[in-house]
C-alpha cells in the first residue's frame, strides 16, 4: 500500500491483447476505474477479473473521454495508465516508497516510459528517454482538451519517480499505420478548428525534415530495422495532418 490513496485510470477500446498484462501490475491501487469505448472483444471481460470500475461512454476525441475518466476517479490522486503500458516492479515499488510528505510537497510526477514497437524494445532515441506526467493531484490540474495528444498539465512542483512504463504500442505493421493514419486526421481536425495557418513548408517539407529528425537526430537508426520503420511512419503521420487539414480547408473554404 502507498501513503496516499491512489486511483488508476484507464481508457479501453478493444484493448484484450495487453489489458490483462496492465492490470496485473495495478494490484497496489486503491481503486481501478476504466471509461470504455463500448468493445466488442473481452476487454471488460479481463476488467471485471480484476474488479475494476468500468464505465462507458462513446468515444469523441482523446481530451474530453480522458477527462470524463479522471471525474470518475474517487481519490485526488491518480495515475493515468494506456492500456497498452506495463508497469515495470521497479517503478511500482518506488510509488509505494513515496512518503505522505513528498505526496503533499508535490502535484505530480513524471514517469520514464520504454518504447516497444513491431516488439522491438528500443534503447535509444528520445521514444525511451522522455518522462511523462501520470502520476498527479487532480485537485492541482488535469487533462488537456486536445482531441489527440492530450497531456496532463498541473500548477506545483513535479518530481521524477525511477522506473519505467512499458509501452507496447503495435505489433503489426498494418496496424501501426492505421493507428498513425488516424491520428494525423484527428490532428488536422483539431488543426482545422482552431483555424490553424497552413503553408507550402508545412505541406512539401514536412515529411523529409521529420523524418530526419527521427532517423538521424534522434538516432533510431540504432534501433535497427524496427528504427527505420518508426521514423518513417512518424514522418509520415506528421506529413499526413497537413494534407488532410489542405482538405478540409478545401472543403470549408471560409473557416480560414
Amino acid at each position: 500500500m502507498t501513503s496516499q490513496k491512489i486511483s488508476a485510470a484507464i481508457l479501453t477500446f478493444n484493448s484484450e491483447k495487453h489489458l490483462k498484462s496492465v492490470l496485473e501490475k495495478l494490484y497496489w491501487c486503491d481503486e481501478i476505474v476504466i471509461l470504455d469505448s463500448y468493445s466488442t472483444d473481452e476487454t471488460l471481460e479481463i476488467a471485471n477479473v480484476f474488479n475494476a470500475k468500468i464505465h462507458q461512454n462513446k468515444f469523441e476525441n482523446f481530451g474530453a473521454q480522458k477527462q470524463l475518466l479522471m471525474s470518475k476517479c474517487e481519490n485526488d490522486w491518480i495515475i493515468s495508465i494506456d492500456s497498452d503500458e506495463v508497469l515495470s516492479d521497479n517503478l511500482i515499488e518506488n510509488i509505494k516508497k513515496l512518503s505522505a510528505s513528498e505526496f503533499e510537497k508535490n502535484a505530480g510526477f513524471i514517469i520514464n516510459r520504454k518504447h516497444i514497437f513491431l516488439n522491438k524494445y528500443f534503447k535509444y532515441g528520445k521514444e525511451s528517454k522522455i518522462y511523462i506526467l501520470r502520476l498527479f493531484n487532480k485537485q492541482l490540474g488535469g487533462v488537456t482538451n486536445n482531441i489527440v495528444h492530450e497531456s496532463i498539465k498541473v500548477k506545483g512542483k513535479v518530481s521524477k519517480i525511477e522506473g519505467a512504463m512499458l509501452h507496447y504500442t503495435v505489433d503489426k505493421l498494418n496496424e501501426a499505420i492505421k493507428k498513425m493514419d488516424s491520428y494525423a486526421l484527428l490532428k488536422a481536425t483539431e488543426y482545422h478548428k482552431n483555424n490553424k495557418k497552413l503553408t507550402f513548408i508545412k505541406l512539401y517539407i514536412t515529411f523529409h525534415f521529420t523524418f530526419f529528425r527521427e532517423y538521424i537526430f534522434n538516432r533510431n537508426f540504432l534501433n535497427g530495422y524496427e528504427g527505420y520503420l518508426w521514423a518513417y511512419l512518424v514522418a509520415q503521420g506528421a506529413a499526413l495532418k497537413y494534407y488532410y487539414l489542405k482538405e478540409l480547408y478545401d472543403l470549408y473554404p471560409n473557416t480560414i
